[in-house]
């Protein structure tokens, strides 16, 4: 066990499942030699070499295009947005083609694939560098979408969604990359998709939160519990 950050448990996700299979690869803006702008893919150009982790031009539309290419060419890829503000010249690639290659083709292909997005404000960026557009995302049927809350479930969904036969979008909350540890297995792990995780027991109300708001969630609800009101959290 080791107590990792988020961003830590996604370096080791991916470090993990590039050593398991060979068919999984990283590509995406400054993956590579720089190791990410989040350093979540540092040291695995190094480790695996530069064909397997891909440094792209500054295009989302090409990176998603080419991750599907790859995908249904026998490759796992793991394509990286770098900020969720620069997803709209992708969104063409996920709606109209990702999400779709299974239903279009009535089954015979899918598209084992997945995005890794950083997303959410508390950086303090400008806008491109902090938006949350899950509300466009979680309503494109054909594609799942994850977001982790802790380093547990980072590394074990992100494992999850690489092994997934079908398109996942992988939202990470930047805010929370490094704001507090866990302990994590050393050992590969997986964290079922679709499975609700109960944060908090409680009686008076339920609050459904996800990804950082997971945490502000918790501290309001030791507020109510002071003031004689007990707050369920579901992190869905």
């Amino acid at each position: 066990m080791a107590r990792l950050t988020i961003v830590q448990a996604i370096q080791a996700a991916l470090m993990e499942e590039m050593e398991r299979d060979p068919s999984v690869m990283v590509l995406g803006e400054d993956v590579g030699r720089e190791g990410g702008v989040f350093r979540a893919t540092e040291g695995l150009q190094e480790k695996f070499g530069p064909e397997r982790v891909v440094d792209t031009p500054l295009a989302e539309s090409g990176i998603v295009g080419v991750a599907l290419g790859l995908a249904l060419n026998g490759m796992r890829p793991v394509a990286e947005i770098q900020f969720d503000g620069f997803m709209p010249p992708a969104w063409d690639q996920i709606i109209s083609h990702v999400s779709r290659i299974r239903t279009r083709s009535r089954g015979r292909f899918s598209a084992p694939l997945v995005i890794r997005i950083p997303y959410g404000g508390g950086i303090r960026a400008p806008e491109h560098h902090s938006e949350a557009t899950e509300a466009v995302l979680v309503h494109t049927p054909g594609i799942k979408v994850v977001y982790p809350s802790t380093p547990y479930d980072a590394k074990g969904l992100l494992i999850s969604a690489i092994r997934d036969p079908d398109p996942v979008l992988f939202l990470e909350p930047k805010r929370i990359y490094r704001a507090f540890r866990q302990e994590v297995p050393d050992e590969p792990y997986t964290v079922p998709m679709g499975e609700a995780r109960k944060v908090r027991e409680g009686s008076h109300v339920t609050v459904v939160a996800w990804g950082a708001m997971v945490r502000e969630a918790e501290r309001a609800s030791e507020i109510a519990s002071s003031k004689g009101i007990e707050t369920e959290i579901i992190d869905p």
